[in-house]
């Protein structure tokens, strides 16, 4: 076209093959794009729905606790009002198991396996309602530090219980009664003795069950 004299033409057919070659990196780039929202869209699906299933097996957790709870609490009070002298009748064998159950921490757990998923991925940006993300990061952050912070507590309140209390019981305690298959059938009648008095007059002991039996109230 040149050598003919045609520069116009040329130039209109460079600028048109030019123009082409755009077209089809913009058409190649807006497929990616289209790909890659689809992606994203199924992977927030999929933590979504991980995220429920989640949620789900706390909600069925915090429900077994509160039934464990209302549990530990009644054999709890049950020994507070024995340390109180405040029992007609005692009852030794539930006495033993008040000690043992009264001693139970319920640590109840988290699932928060895709949540850290989420943020070790940095795919919490997939999530664009701010809401919804302020929802999550308030239940999954404060409850983990709550619950690391609780478990030191409360296992340092149980260790310093157990080793004050088998000072009047006695070591073989946890052994002997839970190898017990029925104990009420069987009858628990222990081979050492128990110093009752000693328990009922421990002021520390009566501090370390209140502080046991608080946080399950």
């Amino acid at each position: 076209m040149l050598t003919n004299g045609n520069t116009g033409k040329y130039l209109k057919y460079a600028l048109g093959e030019i123009v082409l070659v755009m077209i089809g990196i913009l058409l190649a780039l807006q497929v990616n794009n289209w790909n890659q929202d689809r992606l994203n869209q199924q992977l927030k699906q999929s933590y979504i729905e991980n995220l429920l299933v989640d949620l789900q097996k706390d909600m069925l957790a915090i429900e077994e606790q509160k039934e464990i709870n209302t549990y530990t609490e009644q054999e709890g009070q049950y020994l507070e009002a024995f340390l109180a002298d405040q029992l007609t009748e005692i009852d030794t064998f539930r006495l033993t198991r008040s000690i043992i159950m009264t001693a139970f921490i319920p640590n109840p757990t988290i699932t928060n396996s895709t949540y850290n998923d989420l943020i070790n991925s940095n795919h919490f940006h997939l999530f664009q309602d701010a809401q919804l993300k302020r929802l999550l990061d308030d239940y999954y952050i404060p409850n983990n530090w709550a619950l690391l912070f609780n478990e030191r507590i409360l296992q340092t309140a149980w260790f310093d219980y157990r080793d004050e209390m088998v000072k009047f019981h006695s070591p073989l305690l946890y052994r002997d009664f839970y190898e017990l298959e029925d104990p009420v059938e069987l009858g628990y009648s222990p081979k050492y003795q128990i110093d009752w008095k000693g328990i009922q007059q421990n002021a520390y002991l009566k501090t370390q069950v209140g502080m046991i039996v608080a946080p399950k109230s």
